[in-house]
């Protein structure tokens, strides 16, 4: 189907996108257990760190697919002209 260089790009995509998710886990468990380390660790904080992970775990996996819809559809938006040119 594609080049070889389209099925290195799209791995590393993959490999980018399923690091980005599981540090962004890492990373949440790890302030989850020293706020309840540091203190009694209420509902609320629990659920705005949880809450925090997801978005930008879906951030992470959304972002490359949204700069490339936006990379294809600049010419509708911005013309393809020189600045002054007709």
């Amino acid at each position: 189907m594609g080049s070889s260089l389209t099925n290195m790009l799209y791995g590393i995509l993959l490999f980018v996108r399923w690091a980005g998710l599981i540090l962004i886990a890492i990373v949440g468990i790890g302030v989850l257990i020293s706020e309840a380390v540091k203190e009694r660790l209420s509902p609320g904080k629990m659920l705005a760190v949880a809450g925090s992970a997801i978005l930008a775990g879906v951030l992470i996996w959304v972002l490359p697919t949204l700069i490339n819809y936006s990379r294809a559809e600049v010419g509708t938006v911005i013309p393809d002209r020189p600045v002054g040119g007709y």
